[in-house]
């Protein structure tokens, strides 16, 4: 059965037509807010080096126009207050004592301390004790680059002091994990309000109409979603010039044709499962497919993009069937409580 889609959410402006409602401002000041992350030590070469990898990126936009990341030497901090988070870098087998006595100092002026210890991995660890309750992160000597840059973005996103949009702009090592996040939890959210409302309604004798109002919702989601991951990955935060090439980079009506093809063959009452994973996996694919243009200036393929989009069609149906069995728990449990 043929579905009729309106011209105005079938083109490459779909994108920009939906979020006519949508205030950017919000999202871009977060993304764009300076924050201090100051590298400390009395190894300068090694501090510098790890700050180094937190700038590492594949394409010329990954280099940030503004440094918010820098090295500086135990005692050059006259002003702690100015600083977001703190990374303490200290060789575990040398005398420590200064670096003990800055990350207390640091932790009353109300700093956020992270201790990075580059660590011999057959010497056993006496005094990281002594560093509670800053947090620790180990590294092995020799470093391992990809290792530490791993290490590094995990602890510095678990404090939550700094917006990850903001991490993800200014330093490029950010840029792969937040934008990632960013995808499944706008796909996972998808499938929660699909679960609740439904992409579509089915009539019988009326073909398969579609409830806008639902594809506009999520629609929209989709498209903030593509908008965060392009400041996330360092791409220029004027909406009006961006949104029009991400459309472009997706092609008009993407999700909506998805969805179309989700339904093709199916009759009335078939289920929400269907519903939840094409809400899924349309948001997933369409997160992908900007993601890797962002990143590698890469157009995927049709072939690509169906396996991208039936592998999340797959993910989506579980996760419906977990949330499904979730609510179904719930009720019971509910249902099971009586007053006193």
């Amino acid at each position: 059965m043929p579905l009729n889609l309106p011209a105005s959410l079938d083109s490459a402006g779909s994108i920009l037509n939906v979020l006519r409602e949508v205030d950017v401002r919000p999202i871009r000041l977060a993304a764009e807010k300076p924050f201090v992350l100051a590298f400390l030590s009395r190894d300068m070469p090694l501090a510098q080096h790890l700050v180094d990898l937190l700038y590492r990126g594949l394409r010329e936009h990954d280099v940030p126009p503004v440094r918010v990341c820098g090295a500086f030497p135990i005692g050059a901090i006259n002003q702690p207050g100015r600083i977001n988070i703190a990374v303490i870098v200290a060789r575990e087998d040398g005398n420590i004592t200064a670096e003990q006595m800055l990350a207390h100092e640091l932790a009353q002026a109300g700093v956020h301390v992270l201790v990075c210890l580059i660590a011999d991995p057959d010497t056993p660890p006496p005094l990281r004790i002594t560093w509670l309750p800053a947090e620790l992160v180990v590294l092995n000597s020799p470093i391992d680059d990809i290792e530490a840059t791993r290490r590094l973005v995990h602890a510095i996103l678990k404090f939550k002091v700094v917006d990850e949009l903001s991490l993800a702009r200014h330093l490029p090592a950010f840029r792969e994990r937040v934008s990632r996040r960013l995808i499944d939890d706008t796909a996972f959210a998808n499938a929660v309000y699909s679960i609740g409302s439904g992409i579509v309604e089915i009539y019988p004798l009326a073909g398969v109409p579609m409830n806008m109002a639902d594809v506009v919702v999520l629609t929209k989601n989709q498209a903030v979603m593509g908008y965060k991951i392009a400041l996330a990955m360092g791409l220029t935060a004027e909406f009006k010039q961006i949104m029009p090439q991400l459309a472009t980079v997706v092609g008009g009506g993407f999700i909506l044709r998805q969805v179309a093809r989700g339904l093709i063959g199916l009759v009335p009452g078939f289920g929400i499962i269907p519903k939840v994973g094409v809400a899924f996996a349309g948001t997933y694919a369409t997160g992908e497919i900007i993601h890797r243009w962002c990143a590698y200036g890469e157009r995927v393929n049709a072939q690509l993009m169906r396996e991208t989009y039936n592998a999340a069609l797959v993910r989506g149906k579980n996760i419906a069937r977990l949330l499904l069995g979730r609510r179904k728990t719930s009720k019971t449990d509910a249902d099971n409580t009586t007053l006193p």
